[in-house]
């Protein structure tokens, strides 16, 4: 499915769309809107959010606060760039205003990435990164080829990555470091009030024992203690958060989804279509039973308990007991 197939099936549940029938393309941009900011409210609820994404960086030796985003120069307020793209060249030509946020780096998605490059005519493949530029010769330097040449100047869209250039997410939910294949847990889940306990936060170790993460905009940061004293592989999971649509683009989505979001779409559109007309209850109905489905689905069930067999083992057997009265 598209986005432009969830437009169409929230506007025939409303009433307001029959099959064969052209939407206007404005019409079908509003509606789509309306299926982003959906799922964009979901990604904010566990519950309706499937799965969990691992993500493998390298602790930076000596640092115990990382960043945690890649959010692109719009989403920020700045300006693009422009330049002129060559087919089966990986140089940008006649780049008059190097950005100042622009970041040469090795890869996409690790440490030390390269601001990631997008393009408005379509002519960069997918996790192009900016390996050089150079402000005297107007030029970028991509890590591909570009797939044609431009019409006149391309518009260009670069992020500014983190230390961890991944999404910004809203939870990270567990994680570990690696050293020779075993697994050391990086405890996640404290809190504020419990990291700001820590007397030195610059104590040196081996590797972070317990981490605090502030999802704050537009990097998340994520302060650890102990600080790493080597480059070992840390791996962080984090919530799944719900892909936006477009209207050309195929939607990958689990069993149930399609059901939930097509009337929940529905019911979201009902007011602007309708005004203040009640929406019908078979509208209602749908987008929460589809809902419930997908938060079901999601549900897992509760940890095991697991204590220090010393706190629960018996006594009777413990000829001492007479000496310590179990305080020991």
């Amino acid at each position: 499915m598209t986005g432009l197939d969830f437009v169409k099936r929230a506007l025939r549940h409303i009433n307001s769309y029959q099959s064969g029938e052209t939407i206007a393309p404005a019409d079908a941009q509003d509606v789509l809107d309306v299926g982003n900011s959906i799922l964009d409210m979901w990604s904010t609820d566990k519950l309706a959010v499937f799965g969990s994404n691992e993500d493998i960086f390298a602790w930076i030796v000596g640092q115990n606060q990382y960043r945690i985003g890649n959010p692109t120069c719009t989403s920020l307020g700045l300006p693009v760039f422009t330049g002129t793209v060559t087919g089966g060249s990986k140089v940008i030509t006649g780049v008059t205003q190097i950005p100042s946020g622009l970041i040469a780096g090795t890869s996409f998605n690790q440490v030390g990435a390269g601001s990631t490059l997008t393009d408005s005519q379509n002519l960069f493949p997918t996790n192009t990164y900016c390996t050089a530029f150079n402000a005297g010769a107007q030029t970028v330097t991509m890590s591909a080829n570009a797939t044609s040449n431009s019409q006149g100047l391309d518009q260009v869209t670069y992020t500014l990555p983190g230390d961890f250039p991944i999404s910004r997410p809203l939870r990270i939910t567990h994680g570990f470091t690696r050293i020779n294949q075993l697994d050391f847990t990086l405890d996640v889940t404290d809190t504020q009030d419990r990291y700001l306990e820590v007397l030195y936060k610059a104590q040196p170790g081996p590797w972070p024992t317990i981490a605090w993460y502030n999802n704050l905009m537009p990097y998340g940061v994520l302060s650890v203690y102990q600080t790493p004293g080597q480059s070992a592989e840390v791996h962080l999971f984090t919530d799944t958060i719900l892909t936006a649509l477009t209207l050309g683009g195929t939607v990958v989505l689990p069993q149930g989804y399609t059901f939930a979001l097509e009337w929940a779409m529905a019911e979201m559109i009902w007011p602007d279509y309708w005004g203040e007309k009640p929406v019908p209850n078979h509208i209602q109905k749908n987008a929460a039973a589809g809902l419930a489905m997908v938060k079901a689905l999601n549900a897992k069930p509760a940890a095991r308990a697991a204590y220090d067999r010393e706190l629960i083992r018996g006594n009777r057997p413990d000829g001492g007991w007479i000496t310590h009265g179990g305080f020991r």
